[in-house]
């Protein structure tokens, strides 16, 4: 018969088991699709979810005008033919929010002729990373608090992309407002909204009667710019600013105005003036691995007006200072619920479970304290009619166990880790430091390669490591060709975004000089494959016979022709960038640097390239203008300058005297250290004049000029 402290102890137990896996409601998750889902219709779907659930919608185009009225995710999902497209047939809202504490994330919203793409008229709510496209207005915040609009693409809306109605402490942050009749209009009754960190890009960037909203950042950011790490707090980049930046850190030296003198019903005086005193001079992806500083004094900040800097002090709200990053955010006036349970069950459960647990303890204790008397009555029993076995002198030692005094030790492994190693050219090149994973042994590197794509691959072997991903070449499976496979390095959200944005642009490109990228998908893991290039210029032993350099550089100079007339820009042609196959044929890779022209496409999040080879406009923009084509042209300069020379034109013992030597300085003729390259000097040095409208306009003029030269010969 079982004791009775037992069975109240097995009791307890089971009541608890009872109560953890018998919970109140929980939060549900749907999904819609145009077919194959369980529903076709985003709105069906809401009014059939309760408070807490989530939504997924999948690809398609879905012609519905959504109203939220509970708070809920409304998430898109991509399952590789593009994010879930939003097109209303019907005049209306595309989007309107009326609940607390939703999140709107993943969708293409376009075309929404009558009224805004989205309106929200509710607080706490978070709308992120959508695309809002040809719409009168794109999002609008109406007597709206603490909701955070971040990483949005709004553009080529014929009013504003967005509007600020009445609202307080709201946070606009990261997003791209790009060729809108107006980037962002605030009106007098909207205060204390954060706005910082945004592309602005449009036929008129601002308008604003809010005398209290701050346009820069709460805190400093970490950041790298130019290839420096800097910290400063940061503002907007506005397209229409003329500043300057004299000390190269990509924050203006003078403030931007965004009213000239306050609304007169605000709270400020009548004559002061509202400004983003930290504009930026270039846009937000050109400040690399941007990150806040937690400073303890990160509520006093720095206004500067006309008569000086001063100093306010900054709301302390805790969404002033960060985005909401999980979802569900604010829980909605009306529902007191976590996890889709009853606050009030909630406690009654913990409390109970307290009880239970009290009551268990006590009952353990009593039974080991009985299990202890039992234990030494029996040892004392058993010692009193046991034989005197002291006489026996053999000792037997069981299987499995060891002497006393003999101990086994385990041994551990440790890692020889490796340096980075930079490459230097006869003229000191000074490159930009990357952060560089340290390897122990090959066995390690394969570690990183998922086991999830290994049914599509076999005979894997790492290469090396990108700007963000590691590459390995691997033989596919369906038809035994080698290739080359790029993994993301980790997979947070900023890094996978610059991976995604990376590929959506490169593999559009398809020429014979520029690597082709065969497949791309993100099941079961994000990767990319592309075609195997199994060396690269950084490799071969430099100068080079003239003849074979402008075999190189004619063939880069056509693949760059062919990326500018769709849109693109490299911004980091270099010997590593240039891979070469078994024919000496250049095939130029790593495009997630590439900024692009063209409208319909986003532009890469990456904005890093290695100094030695930078062009003026990348270390100066202020004094040179801004990043174009005429860039491409003037690194392949220095490509074909260090071919034929054997060292790039430009060197220093430190980064500083090499960004002033590409600024300042005239680059020595090539002849005078190979006299074989007087034939080309004249094309080299003109691909690398300081001012672009000195250098060959497009790559066609450089082809021309090649030609010319082939001709000749």
């Amino acid at each position: 018969m079982i004791p009775i402290y037992r069975l109240v102890c097995y009791l307890v137990i089971l009541a608890n088991i009872c109560i953890i896996i018998i919970p109140g409601a929980t939060a549900a998750e749907f999904s819609v699709a145009p077919q194959g889902a369980e529903f076709t219709s985003i709105q069906a779907a809401i009014n059939h979810a309760s408070p807490g659930d989530t939504i997924l919608v999948r690809t398609g185009t879905y012609q519905e005008n959504i109203v939220i009225d509970k708070k809920i995710g409304l998430m898109g999902f991509d399952n590789g033919s593009g994010a879930p497209i939003l097109e209303p047939v019907n005049k209306g809202i595309g989007i309107d929010i009326i609940s607390d504490g939703c999140r709107v994330e993943g969708f293409t919203i376009q075309n929404i002729k009558s009224l805004e793409a989205i309106r929200i008229r509710s607080n706490g709510n978070i709308i992120k990373g959508n695309s809002i496209l040809n719409s009168i207005q794109g999002i609008l915040l109406e007597s709206a608090m603490k909701n955070s609009i971040a990483s949005n693409t709004i553009s080529n809306n014929s009013q504003a992309g967005i509007a600020i109605e009445a609202s307080t402490d709201n946070v606009v942050e990261e997003n791209f407002l790009t060729q809108n009749s107006v980037g962002i209009e605030l009106n007098e009754y909207s205060l204390s909204n954060h706005i910082y960190r945004n592309n602005f890009e449009n036929s008129q960037n601002v308008v604003s009667k809010s005398a209290t909203s701050i346009w820069d950042s709460p805190s400093n950011y970490s950041y790298t710019y130019l290839g420096l790490n800097e910290q400063s707090k940061m503002g907007n980049f506005w397209s229409d600013y003329r500043g300057k930046d004299k000390n190269i850190d990509g924050i203006g030296d003078a403030p931007y105005g965004i009213m000239i003198g306050a609304n007169p019903k605000a709270v400020l005086e009548s004559n002061q003036n509202i400004v983003d005193a930290f504009p930026l001079m270039d846009p937000i992806e050109y400040y690399y691995e941007a990150v806040p500083v937690n400073e303890s004094a990160s509520n006093v900040q720095t206004n500067v007006s006309p008569e000086g800097p001063t100093l306010t002090t900054m709301p302390t709200t805790a969404a002033l200072n960060e985005a909401p990053t999980s979802y569900p955010t604010t829980p909605g006036p009306s529902e007191n619920t976590v996890n889709g349970q009853p606050t009030g069950f909630l406690m009654i459960e913990l409390v109970f479970l307290l009880l239970a647990g009290v009551i268990v303890l006590i009952i353990f204790r009593q039974l080991k304290h009985k299990e202890s008397k039992q234990e030494i009555i029996s040892t004392d029993i058993e010692t009193a009619s046991q034989p005197d076995l002291s006489g026996m002198s053999n000792t037997r030692i069981t299987p499995g166990t060891s002497p006393k005094g003999t101990t086994q030790q385990k041994k551990s492994r440790t890692s020889n880790n490796r340096s980075p190693v930079r490459r230097t050219n006869p003229q000191t090149e000074t490159t930009v430091p990357a952060i560089s994973r340290p390897f122990s042994s090959s066995a390690e590197q394969m570690n990183i390669f998922p086991n999830e794509l290994e049914s599509k691959y076999s005979d894997i072997k790492y290469i090396g490591r990108g700007g963000i991903a590691w590459v390995f070449s691997a033989r596919r499976k369906t038809d035994d060709m080698t290739v080359a496979v790029k993994i993301p390095i980790s997979f947070d959200e900023m890094t996978g975004k610059s991976f995604l944005n990376e590929i959506a642009a490169w593999e559009t490109l398809r020429h014979p000089n520029i690597v082709k990228v065969t497949a791309v998908n993100i099941l079961p893991v994000p990767f990319v494959e592309m075609e195997f290039v199994p060396d690269s210029l950084e490799t071969i032993e430099k100068p080079i016979p003239v003849w074979k350099a402008v075999h190189l550089v004619r063939g880069i100079a056509d693949g760059l022709k062919y990326a500018h007339s769709q849109g693109f820009i490299h911004r980091d042609i270099k010997p590593h960038n240039i891979l070469l196959d078994k024919d000496f044929i250049p095939k130029i890779t790593d495009w997630g640097m590439s900024k692009v022209l063209a409208n319909e496409v986003k532009k890469s999040s990456i904005a890093g390239f290695s100094l030695s080879y930078a062009a003026p406009e990348q270390v100066s923009p202020s004094e040179f203008g801004r990043t174009d084509e005429r860039t491409d042209i003037y690194q392949l300069g220095v490509v074909f300058y260090e071919l034929v020379t054997g060292s790039v034109p430009f060197g220093g013992e430190s980064i500083v005297e090499v960004g002033n030597a590409i600024l300042r300085e005239q680059p020595i003729p090539p002849s005078e250290f190979n006299s074989d390259a007087a034939v080309v000097e004249k094309i080299i040095l003109k691909c690398l004049e300081k001012d672009p409208a000195q250098r060959y306009q497009s790559s066609g003029e450089l082809l021309d000029a090649l030609i010319g030269y082939l001709n000749e010969e």
